[in-house]
């Protein structure tokens, strides 16, 4: 099987393959060298047999013709248990004990270059396998033989047949492959089997993302059983589930709590011109106060609109994080506030600090804030900015906020009671944290034992921040 074709495969049938492959190796494996081992001891026993064999032969004389050795052994059967001998000279000749050749069951062995080298002295004994053919019936014989010199520039040759050890290890070949091929299929049972058993949480996983792909239900959740990595991908799966359902929840309310928003000063709009176009005699005066509120409701309208982009785009917009002079960015936001509420006196006390962030959406998070302090200060009140060590805060002197509602005051259009009659889209605080939160900071608000209001910003000194760039940047 090609890589492209298993790669193709599904994972279960990726898994169920690799697990009976390792199975098989760890019975092959095995199973190879229990053959190897038998087969070692099996030629090693025949070896020193034949050994053994060619140290009882001494050379007594060779014939006149050099034809055939005589020896001090009484004749030997050629392929009896005692094996069969020949003997090889220097030139490589071969000579036969007298009168071998006129027996029936009579082998021709084979001689090398080697074996004329033994003979001669010049290369030590050795072993090797071979067939030969009887003479008679020219039958084959797979033998086993062991070369060794004899002395006189001759070469001793026993020989002994190998149909006993050959048969062994044919049967335990046999033995050895019914055993692998059975061990191979009862992995792969188990193979799949294992695979079925491990891939059962990825299984429940992919249900319920088929789940929330039809349906788009976020609160389908995974069953998370055991401390594994499966269990802990659930888990993981289950948190993003959640996440995206806080997500969409908080859309849904984005748009609801919108539409509400933009329905009073859209019907005031509609309401004022519908009056204007029946009425074309009103009088001067009248006519323009009603244009004065159409413009209001449109400016209103034009600012509940960019504060609710500003909040749906929050962290996808993107931001140039630098050193920033925190109390050149207030001073800035201040001059501006000043000029939107002239009925109230801005006091500042700014130090130098530096932060690491997005001088432009910090002017605007502190432009809020000042916002909202002038909305809620009395004419003539004083609103109080301090920028030292990493901190800003901006304090009031107005009716402040009821302890009940100090959690909500950040909330995306919560508005207290008491500013439901004020202009404002309730965003100006929301659109605040989630700028304070994007810089890694923190926003509260406190209640002043004397009254009034009291916002706080604390941001982390910029020298703990590891990406900080040499610029500082004004606002």
């Amino acid at each position: 099987m090609s890589v492209i074709r298993f790669v193709s495969l599904s994972f279960q049938a990726r898994l169920t393959l690799l697990a009976a492959a390792a199975v098989a190796m760890a019975i092959i494996g095995p199973g190879l060298v229990i053959y190897y081992l038998i087969e070692s001891f099996l030629i090693g026993g025949l070896d020193a047999n034949l050994q053994a064999l060619a140290s009882r032969y001494h050379v007594v004389g060779v014939s006149p013709n050099a034809t055939y050795v005589q020896v001090d052994l009484g004749p030997v059967s050629p392929l009896s248990p005692s094996g069969y001998v020949q003997f090889v000279d220097a030139q490589g000749q071969v000579l036969h004990l007298a009168d071998v050749r006129q027996r029936d069951d009579f082998l021709d062995l084979s001689t090398t270059s080697l074996d004329v080298r033994v003979a001669d002295g010049q290369a030590s004994g050795y072993f090797r396998d071979a067939y030969v053919s009887n003479a008679h019936d020219h039958t084959r014989t797979h033998v086993r033989v062991f070369t060794s010199s004899a002395g006189d520039g001759l070469a001793i040759q026993v020989a002994e047949p190998r149909e006993d050890i050959d048969s062994t290890l044919g049967y335990l070949r046999v033995v050895l492959t019914f055993i692998a091929a059975c061990g191979v299929v009862l992995a792969l049972i188990l193979g799949r089997l294992l695979a079925q058993v491990a891939l059962a949480p990825i299984q429940r996983l992919r249900g319920a993302v088929d789940h929330v792909t039809q349906t788009g239900d976020m609160t389908q959740r995974v069953p998370v059983g055991g401390k594994d990595e499966l269990s802990r991908l659930a888990s993981h799966f289950n948190r993003m589930l959640a996440a995206l359902d806080r997500s969409l929840s908080s859309q849904r309310q984005l748009v609801a709590d919108a539409s509400h928003e933009l329905r009073t000063p859209l019907a005031s709009v509609r309401t004022n011109v519908e009056v204007l176009k029946r009425s074309p005699d009103l009088p001067h005066q009248e006519r323009e106060r009603m244009l004065d509120d159409v413009l209001a409701q449109v400016q209103q309208l034009s600012q509940l609109v960019q504060d609710l982009i500003d909040l749906a785009r929050g962290d996808q917009v993107p931001m140039v994080f630098e050193e920033v002079r925190l109390d050149w960015v207030a001073a800035a936001a201040i001059e501006r506030a000043a000029r939107n509420w002239p009925a109230v006196r801005f006091q500042s006390d700014l130090h130098e600090t530096v932060v690491f962030g997005d001088a432009h959406r910090l002017e605007r998070a502190i432009s809020n804030l000042l916002d909202n302090a002038g909305k809620w200060s009395p004419a003539g009140e004083t609103v109080e900015v301090r920028v030292m060590d990493h901190e800003l805060t901006v304090r009031d002197h107005g009716p402040g906020i009821a302890p009940e509602d100090l959690p909500h005051v950040f909330d995306r259009f919560w508005r207290a009671p008491a500013a439901r009659g004020l202009p404002g889209s309730g965003l100006g605080l929301a659109i605040v944290r989630q700028v304070v939160e994007a810089h890694g900071a923190t926003v509260t608000a406190e209640l002043p034992p004397d009254g009034g209001t009291l916002m706080r910003l604390r941001f982390v000194p910029v020298v703990a921040r590891a990406l900080a760039t040499p610029r500082t940047r004004a606002s």
